[in-house]
């Protein structure tokens, strides 16, 4: 009898045990759901929350990038998922930034952060500045596994140029410009100068003020008409006044000045004043003159260049269909110059083609053009011609004042020259063809045995 007793008492235990295992099971179940639930949820929040940040965001392992966030990729121009499971190298523009980059990693070891700038590529291949902010989840092994937020910078990094342009030009204006301010009352007939006018106007007992019509007398006579005029339509046109001219100063001295100005009116709209600055442009109008002076005539010897000689030939050939005479061209090539740059080098050869230009222009008149067409080669344009003798005339002119012997360091040289001749408009109506007729002449000079002249054609 006991026996049976403890068997249904063990029974009904287990069958006890059992649904409390049972609700257990059951329970821990719903937990488990309700787990992989929340964590399903936690994972769509945090996609979310991934590619809805304001930064771009990739996470990498092994440089190989492993996820990239949307604003990541609309940055870079990748469309959904394109960046996953690329090397990181397709974000920089060079191999060379790309490892620079990878070295920084050991800044992340103990839990670093690394914060700065680089250079990324999009994939159109342009590129542009990127702030970047690195941390390893496993700061033992940083590569491994990082988390990486890079800010587009460029706009900024275009503003810090444009702020810095400007900051350097605006820093040279005012060191350069050395502008003088000045304040001119009609009425009175009172110039008066924001600091001392002497640069300008020299030494003067009134200091900063002075009888405008007494800074009248100081405009160059030559300018002084222009100056007036554009004063004056300032005044009637109550409008803004720009010059460039001339002043004497009261030791001699002649400035270029630039001047900016505006008329100003009253309280009742009378316009009696003027306000302005000027600046000394003397240097700049100095070298003005030098560059047109250069533009058009030759470095070594000073005679015109083959642009000036166009327009020199295309003038006195206008001239002569318009007088119905006639214009001769004049090919002159030295035969033996070569002999001294060999000897001598370039510089001796640059002293001789100085002298044997100063030479040649010693036999012409004031109305022809000698200039130098290039190396060795000289072109004379001689118009309004009346005789082929006069022609010869000057040909064998030339021919004799390079006779004698060139002295270059210590060294003597025979140099002559063979020259061809070209008539318009016997042979030629055009100046290219007569510079050509020339030269041809020239050459068939040469083969006759140099240190002579032959005209076109004969």
């Amino acid at each position: 009898m006991a026996e049976v007793q403890i068997a249904i008492l063990a029974a009904v235990t287990l069958a006890v045990l059992a649904a409390v295992a049972l609700r257990a099971w059951r329970d821990m179940r719903a937990t488990i759901l309700r787990a992989q639930e929340a964590h399903r949820h936690a994972l769509a929040e945090g996609k979310l929350l991934f590619d809805t940040l304001p930064v771009g965001v990739a996470s990498m392992a092994d440089r190989v990038i492993t996820r990239a966030n949307r604003q990541l990729e609309e940055m870079l121009g990748y469309g959904p998922g394109e960046l996953d499971g690329q090397s990181s190298r397709i974000l920089y523009p060079s191999e060379e930034i790309w490892r620079e980059a990878g070295e920084r990693y050991r800044y992340l070891q103990g839990g670093g952060v690394l914060d700065g700038e680089f250079r990324l590529r999009r994939k159109d291949g342009s590129a542009f500045w990127c702030r970047a902010v690195a941390r390893a989840l496993n700061p033992d092994s940083p590569a491994a596994s990082v988390i990486i937020t890079y800010s587009d910078t460029s706009e900024r990094h275009a503003a810090e140029r444009a702020l810095r342009r400007s900051e350097s030009m605006l820093r040279l204006a005012v060191d350069a410009a050395e502008l003088i301010y000045w304040e001119w009352d009609r009425d009175a007939d009172q110039l008066h100068w924001g600091r001392d006018p002497s640069p300008i106007v020299g030494s003067t007992p009134e200091g900063r003020s002075m009888r405008w019509t007494k800074y009248l007398d100081l405009v160059h006579p030559e300018d002084r008409e222009r100056y007036l005029e554009r004063v004056n339509t300032a005044w009637e046109q109550a409008g803004p006044c720009f010059n460039e001219y001339r002043v004497v100063r009261q030791d001699g001295q002649v400035l270029w000045l630039s001047s900016h100005a505006r008329t100003l009116a009253d309280a009742s709209g009378r316009v009696r004043r003027m306000i302005g600055v000027s600046q000394d442009i003397t240097e700049r109008k100095h070298q003005e003159e030098e560059a047109r002076y250069l533009a058009y005539h030759d470095t070594l010897t000073g005679l015109p260049n083959r642009r000036l000689l166009d327009d020199r030939l295309r003038q006195a050939l206008l001239f002569a269909q318009r007088r119905d005479s006639r214009v001769a061209l004049l090919v002159v090539d030295l035969d033996n110059f070569k002999q001294v740059n060999d000897a001598l080098g370039h510089r001796a050869g640059d002293a001789v083609l100085r002298e044997a230009a100063h030479r040649v222009a010693g036999c012409l008149r004031k109305a022809d053009t000698l200039a130098r067409h290039g190396g060795d080669e000289f072109v004379v344009v001689i118009p309004d011609l009346q005789l082929d003798a006069d022609v010869q005339v000057v040909a064998e002119k030339i021919l004799r004042s390079l006779e004698p012997a060139f002295r270059v360091d210590g060294r003597e040289f025979s140099i002559g020259a063979s020259i061809g001749v070209s008539l318009f408009p016997g042979d030629t109506g055009d100046g290219e063809a007569l510079l050509r007729n020339a030269d041809v002449a020239m050459y068939r000079a040469k083969q006759l045995g140099r240190n002579n002249y032959r005209f076109y054609g004969r």
